[in-house]
C-alpha cells in the first residue's frame, strides 16, 4: 500500500496540474479577446515560416505527420507495446498510457474552451502544409511530444538516467515546438502554453497512478522513478 505522503504528494500535484489547466485556458482566453495580441505574435510566426530550407522542411513535415492524431496513435501503440516487452510489467504500461493519454486530452479539450483560430495562412505563403481545421491554441502536435517523453522519463526510465534523458525530452519537444511555427500553423503562446502545461499535468498523472494500489510500483527502483 502506497505510504501516506506519496498520496500527499499525489494531490498537491493533481492541485498544482489543474491550476496550471485554469491559468492556460485563462491566458488563452484573454488571447483571443485581444485581437491585437494574435496580431503581433503573427509577425514572428511570419519571420520563423520565412526561414525555409529543404532540411527544415523535411524536419517539419515529418513532425507534421508523426505526431498528428493519426501518427500520434500509432506512435502510442508502438511505445507502449516496447515498454510491455522492455519491462515485462502491465502495470508500467497501463501507468504509462495513463500519463501519455491524459495530458495530451487535456490540451485537446483546452482547445475547445478556448477556440482560437489558427495564424491567417494568406499571410504565410508559401503554405507547404494544408491549414489545419481544428482550434489553434494550445498546440496539439508539442503536447504530444512533451506528453510521449514525460511518458517514458516518468515511468520507465529509472532516475539515474534523467542526467542525459530529461534534455534529450527537452530538445524532442523544442523541435516539435519549433516546426509549428515554423510551417506557420501555431502561434508561440500556443506551443508555449503545451510545453508548459502538459509536463505539469503528466508528473501529477503519474503520481496518482503509482498511488493507486493496483497500478502501484512493485518495485522501490520503480517507485523512485517518479519520486
Amino acid at each position: 500500500m502506497p505510504s501516506s505522503p506519496r498520496r500527499s504528494a499525489a494531490w498537491l500535484s493533481v492541485s498544482l496540474a489543474a491550476l496550471s489547466l485554469v491559468a492556460a485556458a485563462v491566458s488563452g482566453l484573454l488571447i483571443v479577446a485581444s485581437p491585437t495580441w494574435s496580431d503581433a505574435e503573427v509577425g514572428l510566426v511570419g519571420l520563423v515560416h520565412g526561414l525555409h530550407s529543404t532540411a527544415g522542411d523535411v524536419v517539419a513535415l515529418a513532425i507534421n505527420s508523426v505526431f498528428g492524431i493519426g501518427g500520434g496513435i500509432l506512435v502510442s501503440l508502438i511505445v507502449l507495446s516496447w515498454i510491455l516487452l522492455a519491462t515485462r510489467s502491465w502495470q508500467d504500461t497501463v501507468r504509462a498510457g495513463i500519463v501519455l493519454v491524459v495530458p495530451w486530452a487535456c490540451v485537446e479539450a483546452l482547445k475547445l474552451v478556448v477556440r482560437r483560430p489558427r495564424p491567417d495562412p494568406a499571410m504565410l505563403q508559401p503554405m507547404i502544409v494544408a491549414d489545419p481545421m481544428s482550434f489553434s491554441y494550445p498546440s496539439g502536435h508539442t503536447a504530444f511530444a512533451a506528453a510521449l517523453c514525460c511518458a517514458v522519463v516518468l515511468v520507465v526510465l529509472p532516475r539515474r538516467t534523467r542526467a542525459w534523458s530529461v534534455p534529450v525530452a527537452v530538445l524532442v519537444v523544442l523541435v516539435t515546438a519549433w516546426s509549428r511555427v515554423y510551417l506557420g500553423v501555431h502561434y508561440p503562446t500556443d506551443v508555449l502554453a503545451a510545453a508548459v502545461v502538459v509536463p505539469v499535468v503528466s508528473v501529477a498523472t503519474a503520481r496518482a497512478a503509482a498511488a493507486w494500489p493496483l497500478l502501484a510500483p512493485r518495485h522501490v527502483t520503480a517507485v523512485n522513478r517518479i519520486s
